[in-house]
């Protein structure tokens, strides 16, 4: 037992579930808005859009920052004539 295998804690940085197509359109209205900078405004402005259920800190400013860099590598860039 002097070994420290499978004593690792799996640090999760984000909410597991995927976030709703609703909670994903706030979040893009509130950094249009607020700005991608301003993560503060964007949390605040936006917990009360959240699905029922959802843990206190599933819009932290970290989390918030997190989906919206998701939703941007997701995004397909506009294709310029």
């Amino acid at each position: 037992m002097a070994s420290g295998i499978g004593k690792h804690k799996i640090l999760n940085v984000g909410p597991t579930e995927p976030w709703s197509v609703r909670e994903k359109l706030c979040l893009a209205s509130s950094v249009m808005r607020s700005g991608d900078q301003n993560w503060v405004s964007v949390s605040r402005a936006i917990k009360p859009f959240s699905e029922p259920g959802r843990p206190p800190d599933w819009f932290s400013q970290k989390h918030c920052a997190s989906q919206y860099s998701e939703l941007l590598e997701a995004t397909e860039a506009p294709k310029l004539v």
